[in-house]
C-alpha cells in the first residue's frame, strides 16, 4: 500500500507557492525559444494526506478529523498552463507506481519518470541537457527544479550540478531540523557518523567554525536560555547555508522563508536561486520569487 505525504503544519504554503512561481514562470517565458521543463526530485506519489479538524455537531458528540488527499508537487506540476514538460524522480517503488498511474492519465503530456536515486538523476539530467542550444534536433530549454527531500538527501554535488547548468532556477527545501539534530549545541556530542552526513549535505567541513561561534542571548525576558540557544543555532545554519548557495549560484540567491512542524519548532528553510546569471533572467526570475516568498510574510526581504 502506498504512503502518502502528509508533512508539517506549512506544507501546503509551500506547495502553494511553488505552483504560484510555476504560472508565473510559465506564462512569463512562454514566447521564448527554448522549451521549459520542471523538475521534482523527490516526487512522492503526486497525492499528500492532509487532516483536517471537523466542525463539532450541534449535540456536542465527537467529531473525527477528516482526512482529505489534495495534489502534491506532481500533480501541481501537470496543472499548471501553459504546460511545462516535466520530470518526476521517485525512489520509494510503491510512490513511483502511483506516478506511473498519474502519467497514464495525462498521455498527452511529456511526462518522464525516474525510479531511482534523485543525485545521480538529477546530476545526470544536468549533465547531458542542451540546455543553452539546440542538438540534434532538440531545442534549448530552461527549467524549475524542485528539491524537496525527506530528510538530509541531497548532497551538496547536486546542488552544484544545478548551478553549473546556469539555466535552472532551484527552490530548495532545506531541511533545518535535521542539520540542527545532526549538529548539537554541544561541539563535543557530534560523532563521526553526524560529521559525514552533514559534510556531504554542506560540500564542506568549515561549518564546525560558523555555526559554534555566535553569542546566545535572549531577544526579551519571555524568552528562556534554551529557547535562545535553539534560535541562534537555527540562524546560524540558516545563514551559512544562504552563504553556501551564494557561493555557487551565480545569478542569485534570495533570503528564505522558515517554515515549521506542527510543534511550531523549525523545519525547514524555502530558498531561492537562479543559476542563469544574466541581468534579464535574473531580474524576471528574482521578481516573481521575491513577490511570492514575501506574500503573507513581511519579515522575508530580499
Amino acid at each position: 500500500m502506498v504512503s502518502h505525504f502528509s508533512g508539517s503544519r506549512d506544507t501546503a504554503d509551500k506547495l502553494s507557492r511553488l505552483q504560484k512561481y510555476l504560472q508565473a514562470y510559465a506564462i512569463a517565458l512562454k514566447d521564448r525559444k527554448f522549451a521549459l521543463l520542471y523538475i521534482d526530485a523527490f516526487a512522492g506519489s503526486g497525492t499528500r494526506v492532509e487532516t483536517r479538524a471537523a466542525l463539532p455537531l450541534f449535540n456536542g458528540g465527537d467529531v473525527e478529523p477528516e482526512v482529505v488527499h489534495t495534489p502534491g508537487s506532481a500533480r501541481i506540476a501537470l496543472s499548471i498552463e501553459p504546460h511545462l514538460q516535466v520530470t518526476f524522480i521517485e525512489m520509494d517503488p510503491a510512490r513511483f507506481s502511483e506516478l506511473q498511474k498519474l502519467k497514464e492519465q495525462h498521455p498527452d503530456r511529456k511526462i518522464v519518470l525516474h525510479n531511482g536515486d534523485a543525485n545521480n538523476a538529477v546530476q545526470k539530467i544536468c549533465r547531458h541537457v542542451p540546455w543553452h542550444k539546440a542538438q540534434h534536433g532538440i531545442m534549448g530549454m530552461r527549467g524549475v527544479i524542485f528539491l524537496d527531500p525527506y530528510g538530509m538527501e541531497v548532497e551538496w554535488a547536486t546542488v552544484e550540478a544545478i548551478a553549473k547548468t546556469e539555466a535552472l532556477d532551484c527552490w530548495y527545501f532545506f531541511p533545518l531540523s535535521g542539520l540542527y539534530r545532526n549538529a548539537p549545541h554541544d561541539p563535543a556530542k557530534l560523532d563521526a557518523g553526524k560529521q559525514a552526513s552533514l559534510d556531504r549535505v554542506l560540500g564542506t567541513r568549515d561549518w564546525r567554525e560558523h555555526w559554534y561561534q555566535h553569542s546566545v542571548q535572549p531577544v526579551d525576558m519571555l524568552e528562556s536560555e534554551e529557547q535562545a540557544v535553539v534560535r541562534a543555532d537555527v540562524d546560524a545554519i540558516e545563514q551559512y547555508v544562504f552563504g553556501r548557495l551564494k557561493s555557487v549560484f551565480k545569478g542569485a540567491v534570495l533570503k528564505p522563508l522558515r517554515l515549521y512542524h506542527k510543534s511550531g519548532a523549525p523545519l525547514a528553510s524555502l530558498f531561492f536561486a537562479v543559476s542563469n546569471p544574466s541581468k534579464a533572467a535574473v531580474k524576471v526570475a528574482s521578481d516573481i520569487a521575491s513577490h511570492i516568498l514575501k506574500a503573507g510574510n513581511s519579515s522575508q526581504v530580499r
